[in-house]
């Protein structure tokens, strides 16, 4: 059994990003009835993104893990692949996101000082950007390049080790159209990130 996990980035309940990290998972399950799923929406369990001197402590070895990013942890531990699925803002993650992966993915969990396997080395990662701009665009323009390197190439890749960890666009979106033309685009992204999950399973 391949147990899927999706965590989002959205303060709206009822957004299309929402939307597409329960597609994910509704994939998967398609796919294989057998496999475990679950669905953290960061806003909605009020996680605070911020690093502090909790976090501080627990890098230099000095405190344990903070409780809420341990809890967290456990949820990665259990998974297979995790997928990250958030909006783009300003060419990078959003604040809730970024805290998640500074404070979760963090020294003795997500990487560690003396460059031994990191505890979620062996994971599969899939970090779903929801765009306004088209992936041709992003691409073209330079900021695919940064994100990619970024993210997939140093962070996972390089300081936790990750083989499996891949950039995935939903792109080309209006926030607040809901023309028949955007729902119909909207339509095709889900399914086609349900396929994205089915293949995983």
């Amino acid at each position: 059994m391949t147990n899927f996990l999706a965590f989002t980035a959205n303060p709206d309940p009822e957004s299309l990003t929402q939307t597409i990290g329960k597609a994910f998972l509704e994939g998967a399950k398609a796919k294989d009835p057998s496999a475990g799923t679950e669905f953290v929406d960061l806003h909605a369990i009020g996680f605070d993104p911020t690093y502090r001197m909790a976090d501080r402590k627990q890098y230099l070895n000095e405190a344990p893990m903070p409780d809420d990013a341990a809890a967290l942890q456990r949820k990665i531990l259990d998974a297979d692949v995790i997928a990250l699925v958030f909006p783009v803002y300003w060419c990078s993650m959003p604040a809730m996101m970024k805290g998640f992966t500074e404070r979760v993915l963090c020294r003795h969990f997500g990487y560690n000082p003396d460059k031994s396997k990191s505890a979620i080395a062996d994971k599969k990662f899939r970090v779903i950007m929801l765009t306004g701009s088209s992936e041709k665009w992003y691409r073209d323009s330079g900021i695919d390049f940064a994100i990619r390197h970024q993210v997939i190439y140093y962070m996972f890749h390089h300081y936790c080790g990750v083989d499996d960890a891949e950039l995935v666009y939903v792109d080309n979106l209006e926030m607040g159209d809901n023309s028949p033309e955007a729902r119909a685009a909207a339509s095709k992204h889900i399914e086609r990130i349900k396929e994205l999950g089915a293949s995983l399973a």
